[in-house]
């Protein structure tokens, strides 16, 4: 499992990257997914895709929050995951972000594991 990329502060999440499968990346974040992390979350989507994975999971099971602008980014790599023949898993612990997920039909296109 590699350290975290940044040390969580009051406005940036940290992310980890482990791969666990021959085929199989997780990215970890801890801290808030918003508008001021975007960047920060494209960028490890990014390097985790540009593994030679088939699933890339996202564990967002300590994201307390996420709105719109993060949810495009997760909805991109979804979309070019599907399109080179992979798939984008969010593993999502918290019934409100789940409910979000849901709301904006997300989960149609990424594979959320609850």
């Amino acid at each position: 499992m590699t350290q975290p990329d940044n040390p969580p502060t009051d406005d940036q999440p940290a992310f980890e990257q482990e791969q666990l499968e021959e085929r199989l990346v997780v990215v970890r974040v801890h801290g808030e997914l918003d508008i001021g992390s975007a960047d920060a979350l494209r960028r490890a989507l990014d390097a985790a895709e540009a593994q030679p994975v088939d699933v890339v999971r996202l564990d967002a099971s300590d994201v307390g929050f996420l709105d719109s602008t993060a949810l495009g980014v997760i909805l991109s790599c979804a979309q070019r995951m599907t399109g080179r023949g992979g798939r984008l898993e969010l593993l999502c612990t918290s019934p409100a972000i789940r409910r979000v997920l849901d709301m904006t039909m997300i989960s149609r296109t990424v594979h959320v594991i609850p």
